[in-house]
């Protein structure tokens, strides 16, 4: 894509914001990962895990690039605790409204910034995380915790069945 040019300030404020955002979710992740009772939740926790761990990387490497420092990784704060204060469809809960915000911190640091590798680089994780997402729903929907949500009537479908 060219040469890159240097990365302006609030360019950086979202980069680093931004990893700061993983590592929070990551270490909330791991936490939901040892209490949780649904080997599939359990599951679903770790693989956020990975994902939070990699988006990190991603926006430290940037910040790198520009010899500029990156977010401390600490999982200090997180016990060895295995009795869940939560129960999973909690913990879900909250994991997809974090997917959620995290979605719109991405556009909006996509529509802040001018640099096409960091465009790519936001564009490339929203579809990620959008797809953890996905598995998310699917999950609580297969275990009852959510339903689909009210929808406006497909006027195509009724026309249709109005035929006979």
């Amino acid at each position: 894509m060219g040469e890159n040019r240097p990365l302006t300030a609030l360019e950086i404020s979202n980069l680093y914001a931004n990893s700061q955002r993983n590592l929070l979710g990551k270490s909330l992740l791991i936490g939901f990962s040892q209490v949780a009772n649904n080997p599939g939740v359990r599951k679903y926790m770790v693989k956020g895990k990975e994902v939070a761990e990699k988006h990190v990387e991603t926006f430290s490497s940037k910040l790198n690039q520009d010899d500029l420092p990156a977010s401390a990784t600490s999982d200090a704060g997180i016990t060895d605790s295995t009795v869940s204060p939560f129960s999973d469809k909690l913990m879900m809960f909250f994991t997809s409204s974090l997917i959620s915000a995290s979605i719109g911190y991405y556009g909006s640091s996509m529509s802040m910034g001018a640099r096409k590798d960091l465009i790519t680089n936001y564009s490339r994780l929203t579809v990620e995380i959008m797809k953890y997402s996905a598995e998310g729903a699917k999950l609580m929907i297969d275990n009852g915790w959510m339903e689909e949500p009210p929808q406006a009537k497909n006027r195509d479908k009724l026309a249709k069945k109005g035929r006979g």
